[in-house]
């Protein structure tokens, strides 16, 4: 709870890892909500900010999650796409004890040693650059550093790839440059870049954007019981799973297709797809002829590309 002169904001912070698939499907598997009930009260009280008193934050919660979603998913060879804050050795261990990679987001403030190591390599390394232009009036540079060097504050030693790229759009360039321990390479650089770095923004954009503002209220206060607003968060998180996979299902698209749309156009908005499907529950007969395949199914999970 934040008191302003106006009004109060009822907040509740939660870490959601959610798997990036194809389609921008963006799929919860796990949420971790992060407590700071002692540092609310104390603000609310007119002490220290709560930011100073806190207890609990993302990288506990990391902590708490990491073991539920090995366990849900123990064969999945997972890729996290995260920002600088999990820079640190915990993050790193924990993905290490799990055979999991990542894509972390390589800021200057937050690893100052290493950062600058980076810098001294990089006019060492000329052969690793790649230019490309993925589009009209872009220009992408990638540049990469094997083997910088990173001791943490419990004296482990960690030795990443730093990539790099200078972004120019319209005369405006802007710079991006993440850790990996994944093998970086001109063929693989540009995909570790852009699928492991910075398709972490779909999380926000295509995951927690629009269920704020696609008429699933995310953001809207149905109960300030915080056992009841955590029970609403889990509940549609599945709906948001089920809204997606039918958004991206092969009839809705093809249906939509006809009438040169996307199924959301088509259909006015997200929130009106599950609607349409509550109508249909309760006023048609569901035929078995509508659950028929045209052939075998066959799903498999494709691992992030380290070769």
């Amino acid at each position: 709870m934040q008191k302003h002169e106006h009004r109060t904001v009822y907040l509740h912070q939660v870490l959601e890892a959610k798997l990036l698939g194809p389609g921008d499907l963006t799929l919860s598997i796990g949420s971790e909500f992060i407590e700071n009930d002692d540092a609310q009260a104390a603000q609310a009280a007119g002490h220290r900010s709560a930011e100073a008193v806190k207890q609990d934050c993302e990288l506990k919660a990391y902590s708490r999650m990491a073991p539920r979603v090995k366990k849900d998913f123990p064969q999945l060879r997972l890729c996290w796409s995260a920002d600088s804050l999990y820079a640190c050795g915990r993050f790193f261990q924990e993905c290490k004890d799990n055979r999991w990679s990542f894509v972390c987001t390589f800021k200057p403030k937050d690893l100052p040693v290493a950062w600058g190591e980076f810098q001294r390599l990089l006019p060492l390394c000329p052969q690793n650059v790649l230019e490309r232009r993925p589009a009209a009036g872009v220009r992408q540079v990638y540049r990469w550093v094997g083997g910088v060097g990173y001791t943490d504050s419990e004296g482990r030693d960690w030795s990443f790839t730093a990539v790099q790229v200078e972004e120019t759009i319209a005369d405006k360039t802007r710079r991006f440059a993440w850790l990996t321990p994944l093998h970086v390479s001109a063929k693989t650089v540009a995909e570790v870049a852009e699928k492991g770095g910075r398709y972490r923004w779909k999380i926000e954009n295509q995951g927690f954007n629009r269920q704020k503002n696609s008429g699933l209220n995310l953001q809207h206060l149905y109960s300030r019981d915080p056992e009841k607003a955590k029970t609403y968060y889990y509940l549609l998180q599945i709906a948001f799973i089920l809204l997606q996979l039918l958004e991206q299902g092969s009839w809705l698209r093809r249906l939509a297709a006809a009438w040169g749309k996307t199924p959301v156009q088509l259909l006015g908005g997200l929130m009106n797809v599950a609607w349409l499907l509550l109508e249909s529950l309760r006023r048609d007969e569901w035929s078995e002829v509508w659950f028929e395949t045209a052939g075998e199914i066959h799903i498999s999970f494709q691992p992030f590309d380290s070769s």
